[in-house]
């Protein structure tokens, strides 16, 4: 083999172990959410709706779109897993007024000194705002439970997208518990006359 090919052959193997060297790491693969630590409420109704009458804005500060599972999708997976539907007639509609999700900036030192910290980069703020509503047969709503939450974080500088998505996915499922903590203990008193044994 002559001193040129060797030298080529060398200098591929070095491209290629860089190539390797720099790619990214496979994406985080996670679970889809689940909210059944608790038996679900059996209601005598036909059937259960969701109406998403918040409509997340497809730009910035707004990243439902950029989630591993947004607050409204999350909110959907609550429903299927603690409302059913058991009976013939009636309708349940969960009226989903807000599910949204921001991330802000925040300032950084961008002199000298701030390449020696490693500070808060931006900050995460999700919000729901929830109605179940208890339809009689010309739609209007007879009774309602409404629940409200919450959950900010802050981000770091530097931090790795699969680090960003688990982060995003924890701060959505404790969303959605903590709404699931506020309205369940009105649910029995408000949909008395539906509700079946638990």
């Amino acid at each position: 083999m002559s001193r040129l090919s060797s030298l080529s052959m060398s200098l591929s193997a070095v491209i290629l172990l860089s190539a390797c060297a720099a790619s990214p790491p496979p994406p985080l693969k996670l679970p889809g959410m689940s909210f059944t630590q608790s038996a679900p409420f059996q209601l005598d109704i036909a059937r259960i709706e969701v109406v998403d009458e918040y409509k997340a804005p497809a730009s910035e500060p707004h990243i439902e779109y950029d989630m591993p599972v947004s607050p409204e999708s999350a909110l959907r997976d609550w429903v299927r897993d603690q409302l059913k539907a058991v009976g013939r007639r009636g309708t349940l509609r969960v009226l989903i007024r807000n599910a949204s999700a921001t991330e802000t900036p925040l300032k950084t030192d961008q002199g000298f000194t701030g390449m020696f910290k490693k500070e808060q980069a931006a900050r995460i703020d999700l919000n729901l705002d929830v109605a179940l509503q208890m339809l009689d047969d010309q739609q209007f709503v007879i009774a309602e439970v409404t629940g409200k939450a919450s959950r900010s974080d802050t981000e770091p500088e530097g931090q790795k997208l699969n680090d960003r998505d688990r982060r995003l996915y924890d701060l959505t499922y404790d969303l959605v518990k903590g709404f699931g903590q506020e309205v369940t203990p009105n649910i029995p008193s408000a949909f008395a006359r539906w509700l079946g044994a638990r």
